[in-house]
């Protein structure tokens, strides 16, 4: 039998239920305060894929060192890769051309990036982030829109939690989406490229693996075991 495919993420607004639903709960939250000042950030260098472009932005094709290594940006990037030469006929990890694939710059030491290039598909493997770290405030937008969810989520319960978490998941996906081709179609080598992002090892499955791979696992659950299994194997760091 044939596996049911996932829905790509594509550059649709959400259905009015759900966009009313999260619009209800931000306008009954109350506004923040800022209790203290902003703090001047510190210069980053890492491949931003959130910070948006600026009208100072450089698009170029950086090639990697010679004799480098690949260096990861996350654990699940470290699988995807792993994955990707496992079952994807002739694909080599390339950074710069199939890897980390750099696609312009900021100003500020802000690198843009995509995760990998598939037989001429862009694709990105990115989990939806509902939590803050000391780099921002997850897939959200700011701190606002993260406190407003927070506060709502915790104040529902059973069903209307449920439903409130899927449908902000939803708006996230896309949001992510919008953001990543809005990049790249400012880009003149990448701009008319098929952009795919997968947001679990199901939806990588689907997208990426059925459709480019060779003697791949036979289901779905079966590769979600495969990437689990890779997720307790593999090394803390790329070597």
């Amino acid at each position: 039998m044939k596996e049911e495919k996932t829905a790509v993420i594509a550059e649709e607004s959400l259905p009015d239920q759900y966009g009313s639903e999260i619009q209800e709960f931000s306008e009954q939250s109350p506004p923040l305060r800022h209790r203290h000042r902003r703090r001047k950030l510190k210069r980053r260098h890492s491949a931003n894929r959130d910070v948006p472009v600026s009208r100072s932005a450089k698009f170029e094709i950086n090639p990697p060192p010679r004799n480098s290594h690949p260096a990861f940006c996350s654990r699940s990037e470290m699988i995807c890769a792993e994955l990707l030469k496992r079952f994807i006929p002739h694909f080599e990890l390339k950074e710069g051309l199939t890897f980390q694939v750099a696609i312009g710059s900021d100003g500020r030491g802000n690198t843009y990036s995509v995760d990998f290039l598939v037989d001429g598909v862009l694709f990105e493997y990115h989990p939806v982030r509902f939590y803050k770290n000391r780099k921002g405030f997850g897939d959200f937008s700011g701190r606002e829109e993260y406190c407003s969810y927070t506060r709502a989520i915790h104040s529902l319960k059973g069903e209307s939690k449920r439903f409130l978490h899927e449908a902000m998941e939803m708006r996230l996906k896309a949001n992510y989406f919008r953001k990543r081709r809005s990049l790249l179609d400012q880009h003149p080598l990448f701009r008319r490229m098929e952009l795919v992002v997968a947001t679990s090892p199901e939806e990588f499955f689907h997208l990426i693996i059925r459709r480019f791979g060779w003697n791949y696992p036979a289901s779905a659950e079966s590769f979600i075991r495969l990437f689990e299994d890779l997720n307790r194997a593999l090394p803390d760091h790329a070597s």
